[in-house]
């Protein structure tokens, strides 16, 4: 079963006996087997018939509505877990603040870890100066990160880190059309930002559907503490896996599978501006598509940003972790052709195999994303001693 994605703007779901049709002006553009679906994802304006809803519903296919650039929306889901124990336990081991300090030490080690590794892999070409001293301070990061005594220090810690590593990430990208020197987010300020936040966009939405099946509660985490709004657990399980989005975004740049016209320049307004402008108005683009690959208008309601999203924890300290304080600020996103790229690349990754050393197996990796979850959930059920994050061979 797969995870199929509609970008389509302006169409519309059907349900027809088992099969899901998708309309546009009147015309089937798709058919789906609902026996082959596992989840739905919805990108922009794709509305759902209300059989596709009861069919969906009935068949237990996990629906999500995101915006264009990949923020989560909402979500069609039938009655959530029974494990009432689980959360319950969850709940007091947050509360216990020498246990989720522990919790938190081996989330940021992995993240730590896994970074070290792009570098590294990358190092062995570049031969870079800076690259071996970028490693070499972050290996002392992890040292200090594993007997860290305070959580807002550790925090510190995998920012510090994190800085580290996106200051040195744009030498590994070998196409002379791209460049990136730091992290920005809301919005995103270069191609490469605009696709690793949809990728993590993406990935989120991926570990936030296994949390769900779990029985955890999304919103009660460990390292990044329970607030307002965020899915707080989802954001921790994710930590370790970001890597895995960098490298693949790189892969795609540097083997030209992205290019400069699968991304499109806007300007990012005011919240008040964009309610007061007509959903048909499009912001202006700097750098026009081709009549062959037409960019749909973007509605007001797409280009607001709303309270949460995945990058308000993107944790890099660059500085100014994606201030957006000017009323008008230019702002970069992929186009249509470079979310079809993305989404398809980033769904083969998840189908790709790796080494999981507790099942001493090769799984997929979205299967490993699952068994981390119900490594968690054991954690916190005390049937598994401490947390263990994933780090690819």
């Amino acid at each position: 079963m797969a995870v199929v994605a509609i970008t389509e703007q302006g169409t519309t779901v059907h349900a027809q006996g088992e099969l899901l049709l998708v309309l546009r002006e009147g015309r089937t553009i798709r058919r789906l087997r609902l026996n082959d679906v596992e989840q739905l994802l919805l990108f922009g304006r794709v509305e759902l018939s209300s059989g596709a809803v009861a069919l969906l519903a009935r068949r237990h296919v996990d629906v999500v509505f995101s915006t264009l650039r990949g923020t989560f929306r909402a979500r069609l889901a039938t009655r959530g877990s029974k494990n009432v124990a689980l959360r319950l336990a969850q709940l007091r081991l947050a509360d216990n603040a020498e246990a989720a300090l522990q919790v938190s030490r081996a989330i940021v080690a992995g993240k730590i870890r896994h970074q070290r590794q792009i570098l590294l892999r990358a190092q062995r070409r570049l031969a870079c100066e800076e690259v071996a001293q970028a490693l070499g301070q972050m290996r002392l990061l992890l040292h200090r990160a594993g007997r860290e005594l305070q959580i807002d220090s550790l925090r510190g810690l995998e920012g510090q880190a994190a800085s580290l590593y996106f200051g040195n990430l744009g030498r590994l990208i070998r196409s002379e059309q791209f460049s990136f020197t730091r992290r920005t987010r809301r919005p995103p300020r270069d191609p490469v930002n605009a696709a690793l936040s949809f990728g993590y966009a993406l990935l989120t939405n991926l570990a936030e559907t296994e949390v769900l099946r779990c029985g955890l509660d999304p919103m009660v985490g460990f390292f990044h503490q329970p607030a307002y709004g965020r899915p707080s657990l989802v954001l921790d399980l994710i930590e370790e896996f970001r890597p895995i989005v960098d490298g693949l975004v790189l892969r795609l740049i540097n083997r030209g599978q992205l290019g400069p016209l699968d991304f499109q320049q806007q300007t990012a307004r005011s919240l008040e501006s964009l309610l007061a402008q007509p959903s048909e108005e499009t912001p202006p683009a700097a750098q026009p598509k081709p009549a062959s690959q037409p960019e749909p208008p973007v509605p007001a309601d797409e280009a607001a940003e709303p309270p949460f999203d995945v990058d308000d924890v993107d944790d890099t300290n660059d500085g100014q972790p994606g201030e957006v304080s000017d009323a008008l600020c230019p702002a970069v996103y992929l186009a249509d052709s470079g979310r079809r790229v993305l989404l398809n690349a980033f769904f083969r990754r998840m189908r790709e195999r790796l080494h999981y050393g507790p099942r001493d197996a090769n799984l997929e990796l979205r299967q490993i994303l699952a068994e981390q979850v119900y490594h968690l959930a054991r954690v916190i059920e005390g049937k598994d001693g401490q947390y263990l994050p994933f780090v690819p061979r």
